[in-house]
């Protein structure tokens, strides 16, 4: 988890921690990369089905493999994450 990132942590069904404030429906994601500081993000469930999302998810399959514990991380910008997600809300 990043240091950065002070998270007040609650226990889930099965032993794993999951930030209070994430609501059931809701999911944490980062976006990554070499050039800044990692940015997180309290998504809706729906963001599963968009398609700009879902290529986001692959660049993370593809770079990280299945392997991720914790928090999901997707290597993009910033910018790159939050400009699809205003396409969506526009």
């Amino acid at each position: 988890m990043y240091s950065h990132a002070k998270l007040l942590m609650g226990k889930f069904k099965n032993n794993e921690v999951v930030p209070n404030d994430v609501k059931e429906g809701y999911f944490a994601v980062f976006s990554v990369n070499s050039e800044e500081e990692p940015k997180r993000f309290i998504l809706d469930l729906h963001w599963l089905n968009n398609p700009l999302f879902l290529k986001l998810l692959k660049q993370a399959e593809d770079e990280y493999g299945f392997q991720q514990k914790g928090v999901l991380e997707v290597p993009c910008h910033t910018a790159e994450l939050q400009n699809i997600l205003e396409l969506k809300m526009g």
